[in-house]
């Protein structure tokens, strides 16, 4: 026989009064950090997560390399990156160590993807949890020795990756300690701004470079960076490396070390400055910004915006790549919009933009700025373009006056960085990356085939045929050879500059032609007007500029026959003072095309080459960064030369001599056995004596020694733990309904979970429980993820236990569920899942009477079954601070077992919209509607808000009991809609509901 139960709280007077005491005790410590707003929740089966996700196509066979100070994990195809990478990372870890004088306790991990794709398939700091369940004080996290590395399109910048994720793991475990049971609380993180952590990061790593030169630039002369403060993004990181290298230069790179130190001890960047400086931050600041001002003071704000200017971009979007026609009617272009890739046509003679392609959503994650590329097919008539799509390349060709598009497959490569057409346009010359090498190649369009042209270290980057010339290719290289050695031996040296070089493929020798006129200088896309007339970018000034240049020959040396030596003669023809990020110049015509970057924003530039003119001498000017590298490389070539020499020498003497050399300075005395010197110090003695003031330069002429490759296996490490307070539950589910009954809300309970997962995060273990204040009920949880391979599953056991009053009688509730779901991410920020879930609930009537004792327990089973359509494109800011939009639109069916007319079904959509007004300040719109129907209904309860701290002080006044529940619909269970501020809980009720909800929301007042 089956009871109605009435649910309520217990009342026990001299238990409340205890109780009440220990609330208010407890208020004081955690009033200020643990109520945070959880995000409001109408359907409690399962919390209402969002979330991003990951797709993955491909499963990867992983092995490692296991060294003294860090391992180097790579898949089946990266083994050749993984021995570069450990190649490079055991000199700068010992570079970067010596600067910060600190060594590293913790193994570093390094885990090496090919390209972006495939690091974008991994599930590493994937949150798959409602990131908002936990208040800032009560989540706790492992100080994190693992990094992700992924090749993008040269060494360079890969070698960028691996220092700045040597010199971010040594700045965490200098600030937070390195040992694995030191717990890192939330509460005592320093907080410490983008522009100051990720700016010291990139500073100590590399330095300066072109591009932070350009960027650090436009922001101080725009006025963009005078208050560092307001800085987000790539600003941010800008700025704070211009400021510490500014406090290098002028303070010494020796404080920067006791900065990092200080600020440990006061976890304030204010007082880590002050006590090692002298100086308060905001003085910096200001020293800061006038050290910048006299740097540039030679800028004329010649930043090429003029008539010519086709479009400014909008805030936060990037302008990859231009291209114009041959014939220069049409220009392409690509856009970057926080991960939403357009190609755009723009046509000269109307002066109208349209969009051809798009690629990809808008989502907060690591964007591939190299997709999509393009080239023009030589009648003007095709736009050819090659994007990433599902890991894998495909090719386009645009028709634009069909305005028609034909896709194919791409095969063999990993990347495509750049290609263009042959003259006849049968075939496509590529800068492509296979293996972790970018090589040139050139590919046979009518039958997909492929000829490998160089394959080495260097990287061949901005390949073009030479008009009138089919058979010669221009491109640009770092390589120190102009001989093909065919090798991809990863521990060849790279130059440091990018040179032109010139490769005849008829003529099918090992030979390229560099066209070398100064050694010092990066040289970038060539575009060959003629054979004997060509255009590239470099950077001679410092500033990345437009140069026409002409071939010339002179003679090198005559054995039977005459050897010639080509080089160029370069005039500059543009004298901007921002770079030129990317240009394009038409084969037939003298049309160029042009992207820019000023006042923080990128331009789309036109223009004709017969219209410029020669930059006179008098009106160039080399920037002091330039001044500075020339010094560097000068210092380093004399360097080299003196190495080279020493190692000639050093191993003409070995060869020469009988004996070890040091034998030679023996003199004919007696042993001296209170000063022996023993064989090895000779050596090191003798060493000295031989190479006097060059003992600093390094000798070794050896590769470094590979360990022995090992297979990676499955293992787990602890991941994060959350303790805390709060008022909520730690598995939300809908309540059973029993007619009269309140909602029943947990009051102040604490929280324990912890979570461990393997070291590709693809397996993820949760374990938790909840007690509530007054010991009454309890809750537990386990969940078993599983995200490898297409579909992400999930099982979850869950168990809650309370205590209630039903008229006379006492009754122990405990439900039982287990849920078992599957997630099909269709694109990182959509995903479509299933779950099915069985329910256990169980009252039992405490004896405390004979009529209690006599009462049959109440056993209800049900089974269910949810779909959701997630989308969720959202960009986190600050806690409770987002940007984008957030969806869910969700179906359940309920069915109770061994019951007849008990189904019960539920719609809901729950749509979140932030728009951001200015920084931190936004306008949060939410639209919420739920309905159920069937034999079986669910009751929902409007008003109040989640999480909420009322509870604490007036349990029972939370719940309006004035508003009566309709007596004549079948409820099987209960829940909340909210938020409803203003109103407690029942202000409304009903088994259908909609709800909007518009605030403003601004952190004025940050701890």
């Amino acid at each position: 026989m089956e009871q109605n139960l009435l649910i309520r709280y217990r009342h026990n007077p001299m238990k409340d009064n205890i109780m009440n005491y220990v609330r208010n005790l407890i208020i004081i410590v955690f009033a200020c950090f643990a109520f945070a707003d959880a995000g409001g929740q109408f359907y409690n089966g399962h919390q209402m997560t969002f979330g991003k996700n990951r797709v993955q196509y491909y499963d990867y066979y992983w092995m490692y390399y296991r060294f003294e100070d860090f391992d180097c994990y790579f898949n089946e195809y990266g083994r050749d990156l993984a021995e570069f990478t450990a190649d490079y990372a055991t000199k700068k870890l010992e570079e970067i160590e010596d600067f910060f004088d600190y060594t590293l306790e913790k193994r570093l991990i390094f885990i090496i993807y090919n390209k972006n794709a495939e690091y974008k398939q991994s599930n590493i700091n994937l949150v798959t949890f409602d990131e908002e369940s936990y208040n800032t004080g009560g989540y706790s996290r492992l100080i994190t020795n693992k990094v992700s590395l992924y090749y993008e399109n040269d060494h360079i910048e890969f070698q960028k990756q691996i220092a700045s994720a040597i010199a971010e793991v040594i700045i965490n475990e200098m600030l937070y300690n390195a040992e694995v049971k030191d717990r890192i609380p939330s509460s005592s993180l320093i907080n410490m701004p983008d522009w100051y952590l990720k700016g010291l990061i990139n500073y100590v790593a590399w330095g300066w470079d072109d591009e932070a030169e350009n960027r650090v630039k436009d922001g101080i002369m725009s006025g963009e960076y005078k208050n560092i403060n307001h800085l987000e993004y790539e600003n941010a990181i800008y700025a704070g490396q211009s400021f510490w290298r500014f406090l290098g230069r002028e303070y010494g790179d020796a404080l920067i070390p006791n900065i990092i130190y200080l600020t440990k001890v006061y976890k304030k960047i204010d007082d880590g400055i002050l006590y090692v400086v002298g100086k308060k931050l905001k003085e910096l600041l200001v020293e800061w910004q006038a050290f910048y001002r006299k740097e540039y003071s030679d800028d004329k704000d010649l930043t090429g915006e003029d008539g010519n200017t086709i479009r400014r971009s909008k805030k936060d979007q990037i302008y990859q790549q231009v291209k114009i026609s041959p014939d220069g009617a049409y220009i392409s272009y690509v856009t970057n919009d926080l991960g939403r890739k357009k190609i755009w046509l723009y046509n000269q003679a109307t002066g109208k933009h349209k969009v051809i392609f798009r690629a990809e959503p808008k989502y907060d994650y690591v964007s591939d700025k190299t997709y999509p590329v393009m080239a023009w097919h030589p009648s003007g008539r095709i736009l050819t373009f090659i994007n990433e799509e599902k890991a894998g390349l495909v090719i386009y060709f645009y028709r634009v006056a069909e305005r028609s598009t034909e896709k194919r497959n791409l095969l063999y490569f990993d990347k495509v960085l750049d290609f263009s057409y042959s003259p006849e346009g049968s075939s496509l010359v590529m800068s492509a990356v296979k293996d972790g090498l970018t090589d040139l190649y050139i590919h046979t369009i009518a039958s997909a085939t492929n000829e490998q042209i160089t394959r080495d270290i260097a990287d061949d980057l901005n390949p073009a045929f030479l008009n009138n010339s089919p058979n010669e290719i221009i491109f640009s290289s770092n390589r120190l050879s102009d001989t093909l050695t065919n090798t991809g031996d990863p521990f060849e040296r790279l130059g440091l500059t990018f040179d032109l070089f010139t490769y005849d493929i008829a003529a099918g020798t090992k030979l390229l032609t560099r066209l070398t006129e100064g050694r010092y200088t990066d040289r970038f896309s060539p575009a060959g007007s003629i054979r004997n007339n060509i255009t590239y970018i470099g950077n001679t000034d410092g500033v990345i500029n437009r140069y026409m240049a002409k071939f010339d020959s002179t003679i090198a040396f005559i054995d039977t026959t005459t050897h010639y030596r080509y080089f160029l003669t370069s005039t500059p023809v543009t004298a901007y003072d921002r770079n030129i990020l990317n240009q394009s110049v038409a084969s037939t015509t003298d049309d160029y095309g042009e992207v820019l970057f000023n006042k923080g924003r990128f331009i789309l530039r036109k223009g004709k080459m017969g219209s410029t003119k020669p930059v006179q001498p008098e009106d160039i000017s080399i920037s002091n960064f330039r001044k500075e590298k020339n010094i560097f490389f000068h210092k380093a070539d004399s360097v080299e030369q003196i190495r080279q020499w020493l190692v000639a020498e050093d191993k003409r003497r070995r060869d020469t001599l009988t004996k070890p050399y040091y034998e030679y300075f023996i003199k004919e005395e007696p042993i001296d056995i209170r000063h022996y010197i023993f064989e090895k110090e000779k050596q090191n003695y003798y060493e000295q004596l031989w190479r006097k003031d060059y003992m600093n330069i390094d000798l070794d002429t050896g590769v470094l020694k590979m360990p022995q490759l090992k297979i990676y296996e499955t293992s787990f490490y602890n991941n994060y733990i959350a303790n805390q307070v709060d008022f909520t539950f730690l598995n939300n589910s809908y309540q059973i309904y029993s007619e009269g009954s309140e909602y029943y809300n947990p009051g102040m309970n604490v929280l324990s979970r912890f979570g461990i997962i393997d070291l590709f995060e693809d397996y993820r273990i949760t374990g938790g429980f909840r007690f509530s204040g007054n010991f009454d009920s309890n809750e537990y949880l386990v969940s078993v993820e599983n995200l490898k391979g297409k579909f992400d599953k999930q099982l979850i056991f869950y168990r809650q236990a309370y205590e209630s009053v039903s008229g006379d009688s006492l009754v122990k509730s405990h439900t039982h569920n287990v849920y078992l779901t599957f997630s099909k991410p269709f694109t990182p920020v959509f995903a479509l899942k299933g779950t099915l879930s069985y329910r256990y609930d169980s009252h039992v009537f405490v004896p405390i009477d004979m009529a209690t004792l006599m009462s049959e327990n109440l056993n209800r089973h049900w089974v269910s079954l949810k779909g959701e359509v997630i989308y969720d494109n959202t960009r986190k800011r600050l806690v409770n601070i987002y940007y984008g939009t957030r969806f869910k639109i969700f179906g359940e069916y309920y069915k109770r077992i061994s019951s007849g007319k008990s189904d019960m079904i539920v719609l809901g959509i729950d749509f979140r919209k932030y728009t951001k007004i200015h920084r931190e300040l936004i306008w949060a719109n939410r639209f919420a509607a739920s309905t159920s129907y069937g034999p079986t209904r669910l009751l929902y309860y409007l008003g109040g808000v989640d999480n909420w701290m009322g509870y604490l002080f007036n349990p029972s006044g939370m719940f309006d009991t004035t508003i009566p529940v309709n007596p004549d619909v079948n409820y099987g269970f209960q829940t909340t809609a909210t938020n409803m501020r203003g109103f407690i809980q029942n202000a409304r009720n009903g088994t259908s509901f909609a709800l909007i909800n518009s605030e403003i929301r601004w952190p004025f007042v940050r701890y």
